[in-house]
């Protein structure tokens, strides 16, 4: 059996969460799923500019595991680019520094601690409650039905014998 994958430590989730060709509607696209923490190493070596040694020290993974996770975003990346493929930014081992909103109304965007209990339900710029929770669309937050079903397991309820 796998080891199980260590958390990463993520600052925030992303802003958006697809990319995609242009005028090709995105249901007649093979998506690419990009994990959050690849997005992530990403954003901290390419865009930041860190060294890996540097980004694996702020998400909480050795330098091996992060150039390992670099390599595997580049390679999805390029299979997009090249094949006209959608990226999608999704899930992954990850905890969050903060968690981010944005309201469909004004398209303001504002911060939180990244506790899951925190659910902000309306934006503070022009008090809508059309608020968009980032952190549970791109499934950094597992759902409350997602925990339920996680459970003990089907030895939970078997009796003794």
């Amino acid at each position: 059996m796998p080891k199980p994958k260590k958390n990463r430590f993520v600052e925030e989730p992303p802003s958006v969460f697809f990319f995609k060709p242009q005028g090709i509607p995105l249901f007649r696209l093979v998506q690419v799923v990009l994990g959050i923490d690849e997005y992530e190493v990403i954003r901290l070596v390419d865009y930041e500019g860190m060294q890996q040694k540097e980004a694996a020290e702020k998400m909480k993974i050795s330098r091996a595991t992060c150039a390992r996770i670099l390599e595997s975003a580049h390679k999805k990346i390029a299979q997009a680019i090249t094949k006209g493929q959608a990226i999608k930014i999704e899930g992954g081992s990850v905890v969050l520094g903060r968690n981010r909103y944005r309201c469909r109304n004004c398209d303001t965007f504002w911060g939180s601690a990244g506790d899951e209990e925190t659910t902000l339900e309306t934006c503070p710029k022009c008090k809508s409650d059309r608020v968009v929770d980032l952190g549970r669309e791109v499934g950094a937050y597992p759902t409350r039905m997602e925990r339920m079903k996680r459970g003990r397991g089907p030895h939970r309820h078997r009796e003794r014998e």
